[in-house]
C-alpha cells in the first residue's frame, strides 16, 4: 500500500481564544492521521497564545507553534504563507481559529486528491454556521438565520480546466465561492504561484488566492459539506461592515481594490479570457463612475419605502396575490440570467 500523503494544516489566528482549542481539537479529531498542525500567531494579545503554545507542548511531534519577529501583527496573507513555508506536506489545508473540520474532511480530500493527480485543488462546500451561538446559549449574529451550505455551482468530482471555476466566481450573483477551510492544494502548485499576495492583509486575501490557482490550474469539486464556517460579530466580514470597507452591497471599497488587482494580475501575464475580462469591465464601471452606485442604492431604498407605503394602506389578499406575480416573474428571471450566467461560464467542461 502506498505511503499515504503528509498534509501540512495551517491556523492563523489573531486573537480568539473564544474558539482556537475547538478548532484544533477538530483537527486532532480528523480519521486520516498523516497531518502536521502549524499554529500562526499573528500578534495575538489575550490568552489564544498561551492556548496554542500548550497544544504545541502536548504534541510535539504533530503540532509547531510559530509568530512572526517581535510578535508583529502582519496580516492574514503573511500569516498563511509563513505557516505554509514552516510545514513539509505535499498537501496543504487551511482551517481558521474560529471554524472547524469534520472527521473525515482530511481522509476524503485525500483520497479525491489521489483519484485526480493532475488537479492543484480540491475543494468542497462549507456550511455557513449561526447555530453555534444558540448551542452556547448565546445572541446569534443574525437573529433567525439557520444553517445553509454554499452552492458552488459547478460539476463535482471532475476536472474543472481553467479559467472554468474563475469565470463562475465572478459571474455568479449568488457567491459560490468556497471557504478557506474547504481548500486542499498541492504544494509544488502553492509555491508555482507565489501563495498569497500579502498586499491583501484581511478582506478579499482569500479571492486573491483562488483566483491566481483557477486562472492557471485545473480544480475538483466535491459535493460533501465537511466544515463548518462560524459566523460572528469579531470576524473579519463583520469587522468590515462596521468600518465600512465592506458592505453587504455589491459595491464597497474592498472589492474594487480587489477587481483592480486581478486586472492588472491578468495583464502582467497576458492571461486574456473574453468572459474575465468583461466582467471586470462591467464589475468596475460603477466604481468609475460612482453616480452610478448612488442611483443603485437609492433606487433600493425608495423600493423598501414604496413596500412599506403599500403594505399599509392596501387590504392584505391584493398585497399576497401581487407578491405571488412578482414572486413568479422573479424567479423566470432569476432563471433566464442563470442559463445565460451558465453559457459564458461553459458549463460544458
Amino acid at each position: 500500500m502506498a505511503e499515504r500523503p503528509l498534509v501540512t494544516c495551517v491556523m492563523i489566528f489573531l486573537n480568539g481564544e473564544k474558539y482556537i482549542a475547538e478548532a484544533i481539537d477538530s483537527i486532532l479529531a480528523q480519521t486520516y492521521e498523516n497531518w502536521e498542525l502549524v499554529l500562526v500567531d499573528d500578534g495575538s494579545t489575550n490568552d489564544a497564545t498561551a492556548i496554542a503554545q500548550e497544544y504545541a507542548r502536548r504534541h510535539p511531534e504533530r503540532i509547531r507553534y510559530i509568530d512572526h519577529p517581535g510578535h508583529q501583527n502582519r496580516g492574514m496573507s503573511a500569516s498563511r504563507n509563513a505557516g505554509v513555508a514552516a510545514g513539509c506536506g505535499s498537501l496543504i489545508s487551511f482551517l481558521d481559529a474560529d471554524d472547524i473540520w469534520l472527521p473525515r474532511r482530511l481522509e476524503h480530500f485525500v483520497e479525491v486528491a489521489g483519484c485526480y493527480p493532475e488537479a492543484s485543488m480540491i475543494y468542497g462546500p462549507t456550511l455557513y454556521w449561526y447555530s453555534w451561538a444558540e448551542e452556547r446559549g448565546m445572541t446569534p449574529p443574525v437573529e433567525g438565520q439557520d444553517d445553509f451550505a454554499g452552492h458552488l455551482e459547478l460539476p463535482v468530482d471532475r476536472l474543472i480546466p481553467p479559467p472554468m471555476a474563475m469565470r463562475r466566481f465572478l459571474t455568479s450573483r449568488g457567491g459560490c465561492l468556497p471557504g478557506i477551510c474547504s481548500l486542499l492544494i498541492r504544494r509544488e502548485v502553492y509555491a508555482l504561484i507565489g501563495g498569497f499576495e500579502a498586499e491583501f492583509r484581511g478582506l478579499y486575501e482569500d479571492q486573491v488566492f483562488l483566483s491566481k490557482m483557477t486562472l492557471a490550474f485545473p480544480v475538483v469539486v466535491i459535493a460533501e459539506v465537511l466544515d463548518k464556517y462560524r459566523q460572528h460579530s469579531e470576524s473579519c466580514c463583520y469587522r468590515g461592515l462596521e468600518t465600512g470597507e465592506y458592505h453587504a452591497e455589491d459595491y464597497h471599497p474592498a472589492r474594487f481594490t480587489y477587481l483592480r488587482w486581478l486586472q492588472a494580475y491578468c495583464s502582467a501575464r497576458g492571461l486574456s479570457d473574453p468572459v474575465i475580462d468583461r466582467e471586470i469591465r462591467r464589475q468596475t464601471r460603477p466604481y468609475r463612475w460612482p453616480i452610478l452606485i448612488h442611483a443603485t442604492r437609492l433606487a433600493a431604498r425608495l423600493e423598501q419605502s414604496g413596500k412599506a407605503f403599500l403594505q399599509r394602506v392596501i387590504p392584505t389578499r391584493v398585497t399576497r396575490r401581487a407578491k405571488a406575480v412578482l414572486d413568479r416573474a422573479r424567479a423566470w428571471r432569476r432563471d433566464r440570467r442563470r442559463r445565460k450566467q451558465a453559457l459564458r461560464a461553459g458549463d460544458d467542461v
